[in-house]
């Protein structure tokens, strides 16, 4: 064994060090996507743990406080995601746009701005279409639904967590 880590061979101890050091530098390299694994396995511990204390409230409107609290935050990440979406895209553009020469930045400058506003155009119009012709919520009675909604209970949990919305 000794003459073994004098040559520079590798021994069993060697191998087993090297193994994880690999695993550390692939690690390394996608720490991001090792992050949301992690996240991802975590939040998935945490609700199977907490699905059956939530479904033991009997209290509908202590159970329907318990999912909106726990459903808060995966809300605000949303929102916050859609919030940077349409910077996001504009800001790829300019930068994609500012790497060109400027002969080509022209005709697929006008290309790009032409095809994002025509994809933007018929998401607009295929979304329009979709709410007129489905016409989503209006399955119950309306007088009732409205009428629940002007004399429901406000509470201060509802009015605080709308402020941080």
């Amino acid at each position: 064994m000794a003459a073994l880590k004098r040559k520079g061979g590798s021994g069993m101890p060697g191998k087993c060090c090297s193994c994880w050091l690999r695993v550390w530098r692939i690690v390394k390299q996608d720490i991001l996507l090792f992050l949301i694994i992690i996240g991802v396995v975590v939040g998935f511990i945490i609700g199977a743990a907490a699905n059956p204390s939530v479904n033991d409230i009997v209290d509908p409107e202590e159970k329907a406080t318990t999912i909106m609290l726990i459903g808060f935050p995966g809300e605000l990440f949303m929102n916050m995601l859609k919030m940077l979406i349409l910077p996001l895209i504009v800001a790829s553009l300019i930068c994609a746009l500012a790497t060109l020469d400027s002969k080509a930045t022209g005709k697929i400058g006008r290309r790009t701005v032409l095809y994002y506003l025509m994809t933007t155009l018929l998401a607009v119009i295929l979304g329009i279409v979709l709410v007129v012709s489905i016409r989503p919520g209006e399955s119950g009675n309306k007088r009732e639904a409205e009428q629940k909604r002007l004399t429901g209970p406000h509470r201060n949990l509802d009015s605080f967590l709308d402020l941080i919305r």
